[in-house]
């Protein structure tokens, strides 16, 4: 059985009577506080926690660093929402989100996120090569980059290209002979022995026909 953790107030947006929350693998328990869904948490353990960013009293930020910072409570997966801000959504990742999705609720996105971090148990490695371009303050750069761990929240990206947490990119790569252009931002960066650069990245506005043809590769990936 999973355990979802969810804030009221986004219960209210959607519908909780939904095919995804009334599937028997799942049990649902609404919560009225940041505070609350920690202490939840702390007794339920559960799977999954679905958030606002700005949820009293804490806030999702300070909730998900304490979550993080908590040897007993951090194995779990969280989605923030809020407003539509490549600033705030970073906050959040660095603070341990592992999905920032905008305001107002998006059902068919919501579902899909949720069944991805509940139901897919891991992500299958794929390489492929990409394109991207950066818009900066002196126009736009292009370069090409391996991707992999390709997923509908984002992926990674390994480049000689050096860039910056916050940079948002422009990707374009194939997956199931489709080819897919998304909006990205960078939220992790790491330097490898190589002196190449591994980059996490996320998707800030996948559109439906995308987010089903990733969804369907990563399902089917899982399953081999």
């Amino acid at each position: 059985m999973k355990k979802v953790i969810i804030a009221q107030n986004l219960l209210q947006d959607i519908d909780e009577h939904n095919n995804l929350f009334r599937r028997g693998g799942i049990e649902l328990f609404p919560a009225q506080s940041s505070e609350e869904i920690i202490n939840f948490h702390g007794v339920k353990k559960a799977d999954l926690i679905i958030t606002d960013y700005a949820f009293p009293l804490m806030g999702a930020v300070k909730m998900c660093t304490a979550i993080r910072g908590n040897a007993e409570l951090k194995h779990v997966s969280i989605i923030v929402f809020g407003a539509s801000d490549p600033l705030i959504e970073l906050h959040c990742r660095e603070a341990g989100a592992n999905s920032y999705l905008s305001k107002p609720v998006d059902t068919a996105v919501l579902f899909s996120e949720v069944s991805e971090l509940l139901f897919v148990p891991q992500r299958k490695s794929m390489r492929v090569l990409m394109r991207a371009t950066v818009k900066g303050m002196e126009g736009n750069t292009s370069f090409f980059a391996a991707s992999q761990d390709v997923s509908i929240s984002g992926m990674l990206l390994e480049t000689d290209h050096f860039l910056k947490l916050g940079d948002q990119l422009t990707c374009a790569f194939n997956v199931a002979h489709s080819e897919i252009t998304v909006q990205s931002i960078v939220v992790r960066e790491e330097k490898l022995d190589t002196g190449r650069y591994r980059y996490g990245v996320n998707f800030l506005h996948l559109d439906t026909k995308s987010l089903i043809i990733i969804e369907h590769f990563v399902k089917t990936q899982a399953r081999k």
